[in-house]
């Protein structure tokens, strides 16, 4: 953690996209793809337009993230995206003992701040304004990416940085890529990113070979061990086959 100490009022470091699913209609470090500066602008004008709806519900996603993860009691979470703070807020909820988000857009993380402060959280979380493919991130048992990657050009580089940070587990919601579903998630990136550029929101996004994804993470030591669908979503948890000395972290069903 920084040596600034606990909080949630802190700025300095990631890649974003907003985290949940509307219930109602300053500068950053240096980052590490031009796609950065749209991310921000792009989430920023968002949770202006919702206003109030801002906090939502958990997307699809989140929660089966949440379900594949299983007892957050007594571990340390850091999510690259970390939005609105949906994710984080609810491993909190269920005993977390520190959380890092790490965020893009500014206006995003000013609600993640409130969200969390509300709950009586705010001496357990970490939350830092940032591109988290760029930023050194400090070890945290699980990593959690919920639609991050797809928002970079290249995921590569923010694959293989964050995944040197988990512990444990690192967990990832992108686009299908395979058979029909890789060819849906493409067609429906293109009219949305079509949509985004009519509209003058440019926030492109990206549709990742997973298993390219798959063979940046074996690499990085670690194994698939859970997956899910949701929709178009592919979402998947990877561990490592051990935690530390003597400690080997147990295995979850596929799902």
């Amino acid at each position: 953690m920084s040596d600034r100490g606990p909080g949630v009022n802190r700025t300095t470091a990631e890649a974003a996209r907003a985290d949940d699913e509307p219930t109602a209609g300053g500068s950053s470090p240096a980052c590490a793809c031009d796609a950065a500066p749209s991310i921000s602008a792009h989430f920023d004008a968002k949770v202006r337009r919702m206003g109030s709806g801002a906090t939502g519900t958990p997307h699809a996603t989140t929660r089966a993230l949440l379900d594949l993860l299983g007892d957050a009691n007594g571990h340390t979470v850091l999510e690259l995206g970390a939005g609105r703070g949906g994710l984080l807020l609810e491993v909190l909820r269920n005993g977390a003992a520190r959380v890092t988000g790490i965020e893009l857009s500014e206006a995003s993380l000013a609600v993640a701040r409130q969200r969390i402060a509300d709950d009586g959280y705010a001496d357990r979380a970490d939350l830092v304004v940032g591109d988290g493919a760029a930023v050194p991130l400090e070890p945290h048992d699980w990593v959690v990416l919920d639609r991050v990657i797809c928002c970079y050009p290249g995921a590569d580089a923010l694959v293989a940085h964050s995944a040197g940070a988990a512990r444990q587990r690192y967990a990832f919601a992108v686009p299908d890529s395979g058979g029909w579903r890789g060819v849906a998630s493409r067609i429906a990136r293109l009219v949305d990113n079509s949509w985004n550029s009519l509209m003058r929101r440019p926030c492109t996004t990206f549709v990742h070979d997973l298993e390219r994804i798959d063979g940046i993470l074996r690499g990085a030591g670690l194994v698939r061990s859970a997956t899910a669908r949701r929709g178009l979503w592919h979402v998947a948890v990877y561990e490592r086959a051990s935690a530390g000395p003597g400690q080997t972290v147990p295995a979850r069903p596929r799902s």
